[in-house]
């Protein structure tokens, strides 16, 4: 039966930019059927939503492009090529894989696909060169699968907005929630662990189900460096040397310690991208090296670009015709004190394949989540960290989020994507017990 299904899903599953312009219609369609918005205010609603996330667009793309980039430095891509010699069976493979990406992913999730598929790469060139029998593709989705963690972690979008004061959502909450009660607390990290376990013992299973069928890596590297001609003089001497580019990072890094100095650690999307560009321009050969790794890092990030506005509408044609809010009432109606949780990582889950950001899902659900907590007597914590763990969970299934990896390793979404399905539908069940213990 799996079999058919995989063939299926590599036969139908669209592009990432198709599967994204579906979504755009599903929308309108949703839009049109369940409210009484108007072709002309849906279409204005759209356009409107269109350009609402551009700022966000580029620091998603800058964060993307720096941790790329750090990764491709001369240092940490030989440290990762050496993750990539250690295993020395099939299932120390899986299992480096999928932990390292894990791992990479609560510290920082940009670095969780982007990491762990270069190293899903360098262990299947190692396995090549062994006669190691491992799949390829199911490399790449034990890197993706590790991924469903990211929200538990250092760079939770949900968890960090919640405890910083300030926050648009502080008054109705009544003050802050420290990380102590949510990444920090001993639920979240006890689902961390057994949600690793989960999707280890899901890409076990593949393993043992594609015993002897393996999938060679790409013969080449997608990433492999420009080839740029060096200039002879004085802009040959500052292009091919390090002292510019080191000049740069020292004055980064003197500006994040001012800052960390003065406001304790106080982290954003902008410090992590100014702390990534800081580090790879410090390990980087040159100031022309690092230039030459941005521009393939752009191509990495590029669909970014193209596809995030679409998403932009969705969520723009979401809000302004009530559908997001009417969905979320909806679920609220039918919930009570020992269900909210659920509800609210049920909810999230969906709502994130058409709006895959998790600061716009708490924009969009916090409010009625957090008034619903506090009229059932819910902890908030547990309530706010619901949303976090659904938006992580079908994070596996959304194509956006698997662009970086995917850009990395040289697959198609095609040839990841019924395990991704399989591997999200399994982590479900150790984040939902997780809610039910807190």
């Amino acid at each position: 039966m799996y079999a058919r299904f995989e063939r299926a899903v590599e036969q139908y599953c669209p592009d990432p930019l198709v599967f994204a312009i579906l979504l755009t219609l599903m929308m309108l369609a949703l839009a049109f059927g369940l409210t009484d918005t108007s072709p002309a205010t849906a279409i204005s609603a759209w356009g409107n939503g269109l350009h609402s996330l551009l700022a966000f667009t580029m620091q998603m793309c800058l964060i993307i492009i720096t941790a790329y980039v750090l990764a491709h430095t001369r240092a940490v891509n030989a440290l990762l090529q050496g993750l990539g010699r250690l295993p020395r069976s099939a299932r120390q493979a899986y299992t480096l894989v999928t932990v390292s990406s894990a791992l990479l992913s609560l510290l920082c999730w940009p670095l969780g696909p982007i990491g762990g598929g270069i190293i899903a790469r360098e262990v299947a060139l190692n396995a090549q060169r062994r006669g190691m029998a491992v799949n390829y593709p199911l490399l790449a989705a034990a890197a993706f699968g590790g991924f469903v963690v990211w929200e538990m972690g250092y760079s939770s979008s949900i968890g960090l907005a919640v405890a910083t004061p300030g926050n648009p959502l502080e008054t109705l909450m009544g003050g802050t929630i420290p990380v102590g009660d949510t990444l920090l607390a001993w639920w979240n990290l006890l689902t961390i662990a057994t949600t690793v376990a989960t999707v280890l013992l899901t890409v076990f299973f593949f393993h043992y189900r594609h015993r002897g069928r393996t999938s060679q890596a790409p013969p080449h590297r997608p990433d492999s460096p420009l080839a740029v001609e060096a200039r002879p003089g004085l802009v040959g001497r500052l292009e091919n040397g390090r002292e510019l580019s080191t000049l740069l990072a020292l004055m980064l890094l003197a500006f994040l310690g001012y800052w960390f100095a003065t406001r304790g650690l106080d982290l954003s999307l902008n410090i992590v991208n100014w702390s990534f560009l800081a580090l790879g321009l410090l390990l980087a050969n040159s100031s022309l090296h690092y230039a030459d790794l941005f521009a393939n890092g752009a191509r990495v990030a590029s669909p970014v670009l193209l596809q995030y506005p679409l998403y932009g509408g969705m969520m723009g044609l979401a809000l302004e015709s009530g559908l997001a809010e009417q969905f979320t009432d909806l679920v609220i109606r039918t919930a009570s004190a020992e269900s909210l949780p659920l509800v609210g990582f049920l909810s999230a889950g969906l709502i994130n394949i058409f709006i895959p950001s998790g600061g716009a899902q708490w924009a969009i659900q916090g409010p009625t989540f957090i008034s619903a907590a506090q009229a059932l007597d819910v902890d908030l914590a547990v309530v706010t960290m619901s949303i976090a763990w659904g938006d992580q969970w079908t994070n596996l299934i959304q194509p956006f989020c698997a662009v970086p990896l995917l850009a990395v390793t040289g697959l198609k979404l095609r040839e990841i994507y019924s395990y991704c399905i399989v591997i999200c539908l399994a982590s479900a069940f150790p984040m939902i017990l997780g809610l039910y213990l807190a």
